[in-house]
């Protein structure tokens, strides 16, 4: 029996299930909205480190008077011959101007592997940046396209550097967030 004085409380079975069906819908709306927005915060972080490494290996060039590096790298010692940096890069300056790292060169700067579902990749056939002692760029303009697999192709950035060795932060073109998403897997 119930004391008058002392009324029961907490809540009634059906009013702890019509919470849970409320938080549940709340969350399948939400669930889509976040995925999207750690993506975009992930291949912007991406950028900003690439940037950074590309800032540092021209200043580095021309404080050095040297041939300075960047390229993809899976293990954080050797060049990879890829257009996908999405697995890491390293800085290195190129006393021998071969474009390859060796063992006497230093080693500058070394990024770590992206998180899952990013991508970046450079222009077709452009496997390397190299700075000369004067801060511009060996090759052609080069694009770097970052994405995210679940921020989508919309949103695909990108670093494009002119032969004067400077970058600048561009939306990516149709084909290589295309190509970048696909990267991205």
């Amino acid at each position: 029996m119930r004391n008058a004085a002392h009324p029961a409380r907490g809540f009634t079975l059906i009013e702890l299930l019509m919470t849970v069906a409320i938080l549940a819908v709340l969350l399948a709306l939400a669930a889509p909205t976040y995925g999207k927005l750690i993506g975009r915060t992930h291949a912007q972080t991406a950028r900003g480190a690439l940037d950074a490494a590309l800032a540092l290996a021209r200043a580095a060039a021309v404080g050095r008077g040297n041939h300075v590096v960047v390229c993809p790298s899976e293990d954080g010692e050797q060049c990879t011959r890829t257009t996908q940096w999405q697995h890491g890069w390293l800085i290195f300056a190129d006393l021998d101007h071969d474009g390859t790292r060796n063992t006497d060169e230093p080693l500058l700067g070394v990024a770590q592997a992206q998180p899952a579902g990013v991508a970046i990749l450079s222009t077709t056939g452009r496997l390397r940046v190299d700075y000369k002692p004067d801060g511009t760029a060996s090759g052609t303009n080069l694009a770097l396209t970052i994405c995210d697999r679940a921020d989508g192709a919309a949103n695909a950035l990108s670093l494009v550097m002119n032969q004067a060795g400077r970058v600048r932060a561009a939306r990516a073109g149709a084909d290589a967030a295309a190509a970048c998403l696909h990267a991205a897997g």
